[in-house]
């Protein structure tokens, strides 16, 4: 069962500027059906079924760079002692894992705009380092501001976001790639949404609403079975998905992705690490036509344009899927980024 998740979603329980009962009604009716919010410093509120909706709560760790993710817990995530600008990321990371839960790096190149005096940056340091689970490959703040030009650059992402925003920062893509030849390591998309106004007190505008990130950046879950209703049950369901690699990050709701392995064993999904055995193929179908890359340890081995595709794998590697589409004015944009095969040498 594929489900769609906006992932890192902050609410009035930080800076965020609804509740979550008003996000989830919204997710309702975008067609989302898991919300995981992450507000600062603090387990968000609200977990369970909500307007139709799945809530997952979870916790960004927020020092003046560095910040996580953490999801899977039970209590709110104490900030370290004697943690400085740069925070701790391994002793929280050991934390999380200390407490049952998922941890993974937040937006971990993110610039800031140069022309913007209140644009900060979150640069993790040394993240090559870090034993952690997850990696936000692509985030919608990260984005709009990666690689930003003039005026007339920053109108077209802030009327066609989903034609002119930056794909996956090229660096945070060749170390997933490089990680994972010795670990499995899960890439999602995250919104980062806080809705926050502009313009006058008594004329806000919310330039990137919760609405508007509902067709930005998603993240597309493979669960192991349906939900069955019990709001314990279905969050495990997707704290699995997600743990074991099971999805993809989209710009925009790309329900109906697939990406399987097919062998001589049987099938698998995305995020599944397997001896490397003679006659593997994987097949892949887009939801709309575009084009497909297929990619070994970072490599691109094919290209191909249409909606179906079906590539022999004949080597152990990493292997994975990303795809592009069609949106004029701006040409091919990046559109979905899978995870991985872990296809490992056979011992």
């Amino acid at each position: 069962m594929q489900v769609l998740a906006l992932i890192h979603v902050h609410t009035l329980a930080s800076d965020g500027s609804a509740d979550i009962a008003d996000i989830a009604r919204l997710a309702a009716r975008s067609g989302v059906e898991v919300l995981i919010p992450t507000d600062h410093d603090r387990l968000s509120p609200g977990g369970g079924w909500n307007q139709g909706v799945l809530v997952v709560p979870g916790q960004e760790v927020t020092p003046r760079h560095n910040h996580l993710l953490a999801l899977g817990l039970d209590h709110t995530l104490p900030k370290l002692k004697g943690d400085g600008v740069n925070g701790d990321p391994a002793r929280s990371l050991a934390l999380i894992r200390e407490r049952g839960g998922w941890g993974a790096l937040a937006h971990p190149l993110d610039s800031a705009i140069a022309s913007a005096k209140r644009s900060r940056s979150f640069v993790t340091l040394d993240f090559s380092a870090l034993d952690c689970q997850g990696l936000e490959i692509w985030n919608a703040m990260s984005s709009f501001k990666q690689g930003m030009g003039g005026l007339t650059d920053f109108f077209a992402r802030l009327a066609m976001p989903a034609s002119f925003m930056a794909g996956p920062h090229p660096t945070l893509l060749a170390l997933w790639d490089a990680v994972g030849r010795s670990r499995r390591w899960v890439a999602f998309g995250g919104a980062d949404a806080h809705a926050f106004a502009m313009g006058k007190r008594w004329l806000p505008v919310r330039v990137f609403s919760y609405r508007r990130h509902m067709r930005l950046l998603l993240t597309g879950l493979w669960l192991s079975r349906p939900f069955c209703g019990r709001a314990d049950e279905d969050q495990a369901l997707v704290l699995e998905a997600l743990a074991q690699g099971r999805c993809f990050a989209s710009l925009g709701r790309a329900r109906g992705f697939a990406c399987r392995l097919d062998g001589p064993q049987g099938q698998a999904l995305p995020g599944a690490e397997i001896p490397f055995a003679p006659g593997l193929r994987l097949e892949t179908r887009l939801p709309a036509w575009g084009r497909a890359r297929l990619i070994r340890n970072g490599l691109v081995m094919r290209q191909e344009r249409g909606r179906r595709f079906a590539w022999p794998l004949e080597e152990p590697g990493v292997w994975r899927v990303e795809a592009s589409r069609l949106r004029p004015p701006a040409g091919w944009r990046p559109w979905i980024y899978c995870n991985p095969f872990y296809l490992r040498e056979a011992a």
